[in-house]
């Protein structure tokens, strides 16, 4: 049996976690926007010690691949893609929004793309249902109407939704069961979208 490092960095919050086969062993997630770098790869070692889990123990990194803060979305890129190298593992990566919509329901993400924008992404059990895009926030309720039967999350105090508390680390590794590995590690690059 092998361990996975479950990386994100793409938006306010540097969400860390490490899993066996079956389900997520530890987990972190807290605000740190601007800090994710000088934090990430402390918050894995920490996990990892706790666990007494040595690198050779790692089987595979999952990571969020953006869109999201441009910063944010390198850091968790870089991470996976060194482990991937060094200890010669694959990768498994998905869509930001994917993260935050996770494998089950029906779901329109919002992320904070600042101002008065958002990131926005719409999924259905994991998968994209209409390709992750940047919005005016003024247009949310077309969207929502076009999709009335879809749950809104993410950023929707944007909109005027009370925020609620989204486990990143766990929606990452059930999407991991859906999401097939990077072919060529090498090629994977953050996803950013622009207007």
């Amino acid at each position: 049996m092998g361990y996975q490092v479950i990386i994100d960095t793409s938006n306010k919050y540097l969400a860390v976690g490490i899993a066996d086969d079956n389900k997520v062993l530890s987990k972190t997630q807290y605000y740190a926007w601007q800090r994710q770098s000088e934090l990430c790869i402390q918050e894995i070692e920490n996990q990892m010690q706790s666990l007494k889990i040595d690198a050779k123990d790692i089987v595979r990194v999952i990571v969020a691949r953006g869109p999201g803060s441009y910063t944010g979305v390198r850091i968790a890129l870089t991470i996976a893609k060194t482990m991937a190298f060094a200890l010669n593992i694959p990768v498994c990566a998905f869509s930001s929004m994917a993260a935050i919509a996770g494998a089950e329901g029906s779901k329109i993400v919002l992320i904070d793309a600042r101002s008065h924008r958002a990131y926005l992404g719409i999924y259905q059990n994991g998968k994209e249902v209409v390709a992750d895009s940047i919005i005016n926030l003024d247009n949310i309720d077309s969207i929502y109407k076009q999709y009335p039967n879809f749950t809104l999350v993410g950023d929707v105090d944007l909109v005027g939704f009370e925020k609620q508390e989204i486990d990143i680390i766990e929606n990452m590794f059930d999407l991991s069961h859906i999401y097939e590995n990077v072919e060529n590690t090498f090629v994977l690059v953050p996803q950013y979208l622009k207007d």
